[in-house]
């Protein structure tokens, strides 16, 4: 009974000392700064009722998410008035009739008082007197100036109070769709030239006309009419026609005879259709130069013309030749 009615005893604390390595785990608390002497520090501190010291913050930090700091600025919604400078004398430019002088002549010569004169003559008080004197005696009532200058040639001076720029275009530009076609889908709205004429450069025809003229003596002009009409003049014929129309015969050479559906084979000869087929199957080359055919022959179309041409040129040759034995 006795050990029952012993108070407890009180537990004892025991307290664990760290280690070397606990204590360099731990982080320092830093060094309070010194107190600024100015406004303009940089660091900003307070305490509290408590003695509980806030933390310090940079006053000149970029961005300031607190809405405290935050100034409340209100924005003027009313409209602007706008009133006029009243201080500046208002002063006369007279666009409207301002002008330029474009011309080497004095002013005096250009002023209005010497183109047009200073006074118009006054009408005479001439009262018909009922006599008819002739259309050449005639009274005239049109008021003259006398101080007008006498310029009934030369340029007419322009107005000096207008600019004219004047552009040549010498090369439009054409629309290729209307030019092609005659259609251009843009209508009346296109901004270039609805023309379908051939519009050449001036280089552009002198490189023509060195094309045409190269290799050749006569570089004289075409003459289009000539006062003396009886005599023309003929021009001289090509060398290469003149050699062709030599070698052409007037006859067949196959049957001596008058040309019937006429051919030209592939070397340039002249033959009947039959003769030449008839031909072809003993021999297929040609009965003039040899050279073989391989069974062409082609329709002679011109053949009458050039034969008319030979005649006329032999004839011409002939006349000129009796000509120059009776002389």
């Amino acid at each position: 009974m006795a050990d029952s009615s012993t108070e407890p005893q009180a537990p004892v604390a025991v307290f664990k000392k760290r280690g070397a390595k606990g204590k360099a785990n731990i982080r320092k608390r830093p060094a309070t700064p010194p107190p600024a002497d100015s406004d303009d520090s940089d660091y900003s501190s307070s305490e509290d009722e408590s003695g509980q010291r806030v933390k310090r913050r940079k006053k000149t930090a970029t961005v300031t998410a607190s809405s405290k700091d935050l100034a409340s600025s209100k924005k003027d919604f009313s409209a602007t008035v706008y009133s006029a400078d009243r201080n500046v004398p208002i002063t006369s430019t007279n666009d409207a009739t301002k002008h330029s002088n474009w011309y080497d002549e004095k002013e005096d010569d250009l002023s209005a008082k010497n183109l047009l004169g200073s006074t118009r003559a006054s009408a005479k008080d001439s009262q018909p007197d009922g006599t008819y004197k002739g259309l050449a005696n005639q009274t005239s009532f049109i008021q003259k100036n006398p101080d007008a200058p006498q310029r009934a040639k030369g340029p007419v001076k322009a107005p000096t109070n207008i600019r004219t720029i004047t552009v040549m275009d010498f090369k439009p530009d054409i629309c290729k769709d209307y030019k092609k076609t005659g259609h251009c889908g843009f209508g009346d709205s296109c901004i270039f030239l609805h023309d379908r004429t051939d519009v050449k450069q001036g280089w552009q025809l002198d490189k023509e006309w060195e094309e045409v003229t190269k290799g050749k003596k006569n570089l004289g002009g075409t003459i289009i009419a000539s006062a003396n009409r009886d005599k023309k003049e003929q021009a001289p014929e090509d060398e290469a026609e003149i050699a062709m129309l030599e070698k052409i015969p007037f006859a067949c050479i196959i049957c001596e005879g008058p040309y019937r559906e006429p051919i030209v084979t592939r070397c340039g000869h002249y033959f009947c259709e039959p003769c030449a087929l008839k031909r072809y199957r003993k021999d297929p080359t040609c009965a003039s130069c040899g050279a073989g055919t391989n069974g062409v022959f082609n329709s002679a179309k011109k053949l009458k013309k050039l034969l008319e041409k030979k005649r006329e040129r032999e004839e011409k040759k002939k006349k000129a030749d009796e000509e120059a034995d009776e002389e």
